[in-house]
Formats: structure tokens, sequence, C-alpha cells
């Protein structure tokens, strides 16, 4: 490939790099109402450059949010990978999520309210599901099941349930923020109350599985 050329792509893969990094920040901090000229501004870098890298300010957001949830998670598993026993790494897990990363989870419940409107941007919001729900199966395999609890539905069913009761959680939360009311308590129970964990269970160590 002659030098100019493969100037020219490393030029585009940075500018591209910029403007994620940039519309990550801007996002998080104004929400999908945040402008192009904002991002830009952020990123040093042209309007006309995010509609050839991305298309759209919505294709943008769409992939900043579906980083940012997947972001989320992966922190609130590793914070809750020190966890002792089911009844920590569920607040672990949770506090997380609805605390720390909630702003990264709350992006993503935005997009898929976008997307009902955008159809053409489904893919990666189902995409980005399919993820979440195959590492809530990995993570509830390498916890409760461990256990030796038996789950009520099939480990997927559980998986997606988590995830929703995660994003109901977070609306309500976005959407009355001091008046929210859920306690960690409360927001456990809610998410966990299909599972019917018992305490036996919830307070037993957890052991590296074999």
């Amino acid at each position: 490939m002659p030098p100019t050329r493969r100037a020219s792509r490393d030029a585009g893969k940075a500018t591209r790099q910029a403007l994620l990094h940039a519309a990550s920040e801007v996002f998080t901090e104004h929400g999908e109402t945040a402008s192009v000229a904002q991002i830009c501004a952020r990123a040093e870098a042209f309007p006309n450059q995010v509609t050839y890298y991305f298309g759209s300010k919505e294709q943008l957001f769409v992939e900043v949010a579906c980083a940012a949830v997947l972001r989320a998670g992966r922190h609130a598993e590793e914070s809750a990978a020190s966890a002792t026993t089911v009844r920590e790494y569920t607040h672990i897990l949770i506090g997380t999520l609805l605390g720390p990363q909630a702003r990264n989870v709350e992006l993503f419940t935005t997009a898929m309210l976008l997307v009902s409107r955008r159809t053409d941007l489904r893919q990666q919001i189902t995409e980005t599901l399919r993820t979440l729900h195959e590492r809530g199966q990995d993570a509830l395999t390498q916890t409760l099941v461990r256990t030796g609890w038996q789950l009520r539905a099939d480990i997927d069913v559980e998986a997606r349930a988590f995830w929703s009761a995660i994003f109901g959680l977070i609306v309500q939360k976005a959407a009355t923020a001091d008046e929210f009311g859920y306690t960690l308590e409360d927001s456990v129970a809610v998410v966990f109350a299909a599972l019917q964990i018992p305490d036996t269970v919830l307070d037993q160590p957890l052991v590296l599985a074999d």
C-alpha cells in the first residue's frame, strides 16, 4: 500500500475514534439531544465527518450507547467478582449497574426507544442485547448454578429477565431522580424476584468452579 494511502487510512481511523470518544463524553453529559456541533467541537472535527463515518447523529448515538451498556455490564461483573457469597454478589452487581454505571445503562435504554422509531438502526441494538444476555447466562452459571440452586426457568430466560428488570429500574430512576425511592435491597428484590433464591443460597460461600 502506498504511504499516502496508508497515512490517509490511519488518519481516517484516528478521526473516527476521536469522534466516538468525544460523542461518548458529550452524550453522557447531555443525552441524545447533544448536537453534532458540540461533538465536533470536542473532537476537533467537522460535521460532515460525522455523516461520512457514522451516517447520522442517531447512528453515532446508538453506537455509543451500545458500547456504553456493554462497558457497564463488564464493570459490574468485574466489581462483583470479588464477592464471597451470592448475596454480596447480587448487591455489588446491581449496585454497580444502578449506581456508578447507571448513566451508561440509561444511554442504552434511550437508544432502544430511539430505534423503535428508526428501525434501520435495530440490528446493533439486537446484537448488543444478545451479547448482554449471553454474558448474563455465563454469570448465572458461574454463581447461582454452581451453588446447587436449581433455576425455576431456563437460564437464558433468567438472563433476559435480569436485564429487563435493570432497564426498567434505570428508566424509573432517570424519570424520578431524587424521588426514585428504591433502596439497594429493594432493587435486588425486584431484579431477582422471579428467581426466589432462598437465604441458604444467598449466604452460601462462592467457590471457584472445578
